[in-house]
């Protein structure tokens, strides 16, 4: 292997920061910076909501594909394509829910959580996705309705993550894929274009509107992650309102 190019190759989006940085004097009375230490960071919400966008376009499509095969009375076709798009749905779902769980990890330092609740919650096993939405309201200005209305959307998502991730082995009891009016694997319905609509749009909304909130001059920090962290998004905010049109 080659000997790498000196210094640090610096992308567009990444985070550097010098976390250790001291001058000393020398016997001369010259100062003499010491080694300079540098970090750098990427931040993997913008990316994975981007990364859910992309398969959501494609599951999209697939599901258009399907309607028309459903049309046409083409069971054949539409076996191929409900295998395709419950596929593509579900890794739409669960980049949907990674970027949460990415957009949890960078604000939760902010959150003022108590270490003992954080303790309590490891001890209880409680749920992901009420830790993230308790964090989220210690974090933000959510209203009670909003609140509740969070803990849904996070519960339904994170079951579906889970169901993605976690299935129970062997048969179950077929469901109702509505939009094509069939009955079939639970996987059909669970991971259709709908469901996978539902949770990047929520998700997208709920982060960039939480993160456009206005802080206290007290939380620059927070300030200035979400700042950037709406620039990242930016992109993929204008992409979905070109396709979809307005998100809120």
């Amino acid at each position: 292997m080659s000997t790498p190019a000196s210094g640090i190759f610096i992308t567009k989006g990444m985070t550097v920061s010098v976390p250790e940085f001291s001058i000393s004097i020398n016997e001369n009375g010259e100062l003499v910076p010491d080694e300079v230490t540098i970090h750098t960071g990427l931040d993997m919400c913008p990316y994975w909501l981007e990364i859910a966008y992309d398969h959501l376009v494609k599951t999209e499509d697939i599901h258009n594909q399907l309607m028309s095969a459903k049309k046409a009375n083409d069971e054949t076709l539409m076996g191929d394509l409900l295998g395709q798009e419950f596929v593509s749905g579900m890794q739409t779902i669960m980049a949907g829910c990674i970027a949460f769980d990415s957009y949890y990890a960078s604000i939760k330092d902010f959150s003022g959580v108590p270490e003992s609740l954080r303790k309590k919650w490891k001890e209880k096993g409680t749920a992901r996705y009420k830790q993230i939405a308790e964090t989220l309201r210690r974090t933000f200005v959510i209203h009670k309705d909003t609140f509740k209305n969070l803990l849904k959307f996070l519960n339904q998502s994170f079951k579906l993550r889970d169901m993605a991730v976690h299935p129970k082995y062997g048969t179950d009891k077929p469901v109702l894929y509505p939009e094509v009016n069939i009955i079939s694997d639970w996987r059909y319905s669970a991971f259709r274009y709908a469901n996978a609509k539902a949770v990047v749009g929520s998700s997208l909304n709920i982060i960039y509107q939480t993160a456009s909130q206005k802080k206290d001059d007290k939380k620059k920090e927070l300030k200035g992650y979400c700042e950037n962290l709406l620039i990242k998004l930016a992109p993929t905010l204008f992409k979905w309102e070109e396709r979809y049109g307005k998100l809120f």
